[in-house]
């Protein structure tokens, strides 16, 4: 050993077996960070055909084939994904999927389809602090016994955080703040739409909301807060705020404070989506008509309540629809 640590190349290439040596040693961390990681989480219910790992040594990348996650009673899957994070702070993961998400539940099954998809999330020593989830072109399918539905749209963000308590909010669990973008959004038409579809150009919601609605476990007497909802479809501009409660009854109640640009536009909308019937119209133009003069709004613009009461809906003092349920009768 004394020979050759004095041999007159040693030194020369000593850089080299020292960069070697750090690098096999770092290997060996990011090695043993990629087998906590990938422990966890199946541990937390994810499984796959098969994992590949990459990204040394400035990330780690757990490329998943057929991933499959349950929780419950709710499985979800799809052809590939990705999952990336830095080594040495697992709490915040991006995942990249790369094929049709595929979720089943005892409620309906849905499959939604895109043509890029990103979901980010970072956890805390409580568990989840904050996610989001953004995808192009967005495709969804839900069918079920309850439910029927398709929807799409050219772009869609979805960012959730934890909730700060309030006293009111302890009492009830914990909630989340939820904000909801999309551009283009397609719905179904009750009206004569040929196509049997209609566009929202723009839909932005903020709300609070508790936790177990996320997981599809109402109860009675849930608050959901409306921060600010903006809704535009063609010449009508809707914005609507307010407080409203799933009921024992099964119905939603509570009031939100809408803000309606362009009357004419709104009865178009009112009975495209079968809130009114085309032979009401004139009675219904007069008793907005109204409203706005007593509130002192302008030909264009009106602001009214929504009140969720009785089981049924009213703008200002019209009686519109029924009011949505919450929980299917018994």
């Amino acid at each position: 050993m004394r020979a050759l640590l004095s041999h007159d190349r040693f030194w020369l290439f000593a850089p080299f077996f020292g960069l070697l040596a750090l690098t096999l040693l770092a290997y060996g961390f990011w090695h043993m960070a990629t087998t906590r990681i990938s422990g966890d989480l199946a541990a937390r219910g994810l499984s796959w055909q098969e994992l590949t790992l990459h990204g040394f040594p400035a990330r780690i990348t757990l490329d998943m084939q057929a991933p499959r996650y349950r929780h419950g009673d709710i499985v979800w899957q799809t052809d590939r994904a990705s999952a990336t994070l830095m080594p040495f702070n697992h709490r915040h993961v991006v995942f990249d999927f790369f094929g049709t998400h595929n979720v089943r539940s005892a409620a309906a099954d849905l499959q939604l389809s895109h043509q890029g998809n990103l979901m980010s999330l970072v956890r805390d020593e409580r568990g989840l602090l904050r996610a989001s989830f953004e995808a192009k072109s967005p495709n969804m399918s839900m069918r079920g016994s309850a439910v029927q539905a398709d929807m799409s749209a050219a772009h869609m963000t979805l960012h959730m955080r934890r909730a700060s308590a309030t006293p009111t909010d302890k009492a009830e669990g914990l909630r989340w703040d939820v904000a909801l973008s999309t551009k283009q959004l397609r719905l179904p038409a009750s009206g004569t739409d040929a196509t049997g579809m209609q566009t929202i150009e723009r839909l932005d919601v903020m709300a609070n909301l508790p936790a177990r609605l996320l997981q599809s476990e109402p109860q009675s007497g849930d608050r959901l807060k409306l921060e600010r909802m903006t809704v535009q479809r063609d010449a009508l501009t809707i914005i609507a705020r307010g407080v409203v409660r799933l009921a024992a009854s099964g119905y939603v109640e509570g009031r939100l404070d809408v803000d309606l640009v362009n009357r004419r536009a709104l009865l178009d909308a009112l009975i495209e989506w079968g809130f009114i019937r085309a032979e009401d119209r004139r009675q219904v133009a007069l008793l907005i008509g109204l409203a706005s003069a007593y509130g002192g709004d302008t030909q264009d613009r009106l602001s009214l309540p929504l009140r969720f009461k009785d089981r049924r809906v009213f703008l200002g003092p019209i009686d519109i629809a029924a009011a949505p349920r919450w929980q299917a009768a018994p």
